[in-house]
């Protein structure tokens, strides 16, 4: 590589800047202590511990502004069944972005014998020159949760989740007119991922009153696990088509962002 790289961080991801002119993104998450090993604390089936071990950084890629190219996977554990389970719910994943099996790659564990299940996934995207979104809210935007936020062992997750959205479905907003950002939403919760998104962009947001109360149905402080919802900043002109994703995704508006007073 030629040339001086910069790099830096939108949030979760961190970013390096290409000589000619894109931007290399990098997102990571990992997976302890979740799988179907007898030191687990949480029992769950390889194939669902794996494929939402890859939908975190996926998605965190994606809402940088980013093309998915590389799904790098590290199991802290032996070959064998639960290792294929894994890595096949990651191609899975790959496939839905419209990547090759090449796409994927990692490593086991085959010196020592385990008793628990380990995972780190490493995605790596490029944004081509002026496509990162991070910090392109603006001042006047709702922004909406898509999907619920649920997270284990409150909550039985599984890939087919109706009430959570598929990747697809996210690169399908993230083209939609009107929609300035999104931002997957993890275990800090809706209400904090919702302070994050305004100050990258240097606004104010006020959460609407309706979620104030204990009973109002949606918990703001709720964990999102993994990204098991996102929120979406957008137009309020552009709700309409958010809500005509699919009829059975649900869409909750979660409050507005306002310019910051000068300092």
């Amino acid at each position: 590589m030629t040339g001086t790289a910069v790099t830096g961080r939108i949030r979760d991801v961190t970013t390096l800047a290409l000589p000619d002119g894109s931007t290399m993104v990098v997102a990571c998450d990992s997976v302890g202590g979740i799988g179907p090993k007898p030191g687990d604390t949480v029992a769950a089936d390889p194939y669902t511990v794996g494929y939402f071990a890859a939908r975190t950084p996926v998605l965190e890629v994606l809402a940088a502004g980013a093309v998915p190219r590389l799904v790098v996977n590290n199991l802290c554990f032996e070959t064998g069944p639960v290792a294929d389970a894994m890595i096949a719910a990651m191609s899975d994943l790959a496939r839905e972005l419209g990547l090759d099996a090449g796409a994927v790659t990692g490593s086991t564990e085959d010196n020592v014998t385990t008793t628990s299940t380990a995972v780190g996934v490493t995605v790596v995207g490029i944004a081509e020159a002026g496509r990162l979104r991070g910090g392109s809210s603006r001042a006047g935007d709702i922004v909406v949760c898509l999907g619920l936020p649920r997270s284990a062992p409150a909550h039985t997750l599984t890939p087919a989740d109706r009430a959570m959205p598929t990747v697809a479905e996210v690169v399908r907003v993230l083209h939609m007119p009107g929609v300035r950002e999104v931002l997957p939403v993890g275990s800090r919760g809706v209400a904090a991922e919702f302070a994050a998104l305004a100050a990258t962009a240097g606004l104010r947001h006020q959460i609407d009153d309706r979620h104030s109360g204990q009973d109002s149905g949606f918990d703001v402080h709720a964990s999102g696990g993994p990204a098991s919802c996102v929120l979406v900043s957008l137009s309020s002109g552009a709700l309409v088509g958010l809500r005509a994703i699919r009829a059975d995704l649900p869409v909750t508006v979660i409050g507005k962002l306002s310019s910051s007073p000068p300092t």
